[in-house]
């Protein structure tokens, strides 16, 4: 595990938010972001749609296969456009 200063440059989010009505083929990104996203498990004002147990199975996997802090940096950047199209 590497340890970064406050200095350090975290990566960039490679998750995209996906809006409810949005059509077209899901891409790989909004899969991640689906997948770091806990509104899913029921978040703030939205219905859990999986429960707290399959949620915390995906991001943990997503964590194995990516890495703890790319995984929040996802978490972060498909929340703050959730809660912002929320206030919409």
């Amino acid at each position: 595990m590497s340890k970064r200063s406050g200095r350090s440059k975290l990566p960039s989010p490679n998750a995209a938010f996906r809006a409810s009505g949005q059509t077209g083929e899901i891409t790989p990104a909004e899969i991640r972001g689906m997948v770091c996203n806990p509104v899913y498990a029921g978040v703030g004002p939205f219905p859990a749609l999986v429960s707290d147990e399959q949620w915390v199975a995906a991001a943990a996997m997503a964590i194995e296969k990516e890495g703890a802090e790319q995984f929040l940096v996802n978490l972060l950047h498909v929340l703050r456009q959730t809660f912002a199209e929320d206030g919409d």
